[in-house]
């Protein structure tokens, strides 16, 4: 029978920026009093260097204040406020662990968070509206897509996929050959870094569960890595299913779309 709960509600951008920020103020507060009763110490300890670490605490914690504005202004504009890359991605980087620490304890799940984090890295590279070569753009996707009585071998080579349509791997790469992109599939963590490292893509396009694609987007880094949610009826890693729509949507977002030879004619 299939499991209605393994595809909750869909969880908005919305969720991680309010944590997000909750956080940041929770983290600056801790360190604050941490620093009230830890600071008369380090004067006996050594006079010069209290001033060097408030200093640093100073630089670390204005720069992500400054990478919180900007994933603000960009999430709710989707448009590029990106102007110090580096201070929003030091704020995503921190938080996200900051947000999972802190979310279950006042009652969000770990799923929820990871949801919506992806969803605002995914408004992130919509915001600099720039398209990518075919050639440039990778399509990760699970092993889970296929079906499980299937005996093609599809890890190695997608293209021996009979293209049965049992499952929605034959969809997707149906689309992925429209749009003239790479295709890899991947059994786990490791093989897909090993992809990413062998096949140099400049934007990846990942299909997964939201705990692959949170480590998946962390690791790739810099490489950009657009992300769409696999939908799991049967429970997660077995007979998963990906929605066209939204694949080809993501697609279209980053992917130059190469010009038919009847579009030529």
């Amino acid at each position: 029978m299939k499991n209605s709960q393994t595809n909750p509600k869909p969880v908005g951008k919305a969720l991680f920026l309010w944590l997000s920020t909750i956080s940041l103020i929770l983290l600056m507060i801790g360190v604050t009093a941490l620093w009230y009763f830890i600071s008369p110490r380090l004067h006996e300890f050594n006079e010069a260097f209290p001033f060097i670490l408030l200093t640093g605490l100073r630089i670390f914690f204005l720069l992500l204040v400054i990478g919180s504005i900007l994933v603000l202004f960009t999430a709710i504009f989707e448009r590029n406020f990106i102007i110090a890359k580096f201070a929003a991605h030091m704020f995503i980087r921190i938080m996200y662990p900051v947000c999972v620490f802190l979310g279950p304890l006042i009652g969000i799940p770990e799923e929820r968070i990871g949801e919506s984090f992806v969803r605002v890295n995914d408004t992130f590279i919509r915001s600099l509206r720039k398209k990518f070569d075919p050639k440039e753009t990778l399509v990760l996707l699970p092993h889970c897509l296929q079906d499980t009585s299937c005996t093609v071998r599809i890890t190695v080579d997608p293209s021996n996929c009979k293209r049965c349509m049992r499952c929605d791997i034959g969809k997707v790469l149906d689309i992925c050959d429209e749009y003239g992109v790479d295709v890899s599939i991947a059994t786990g963590g490791t093989l897909a870094r090993r992809i990413i490292i062998d096949k140099r893509p400049k934007v990846i396009i990942a299909v997964a569960c939201y705990r692959d694609l949170v480590s998946g987007i962390r690791d790739a880094y810099p490489i950009m890595t657009l992300g769409v949610f696999n939908l799991r009826p049967n429970g997660p890693c077995i007979n998963t299913h990906v929605n066209i729509n939204i694949l080809r949507k993501a697609l279209e977002s980053v992917v130059k779309r190469p010009v038919s030879s009847f579009e030529n004619n």
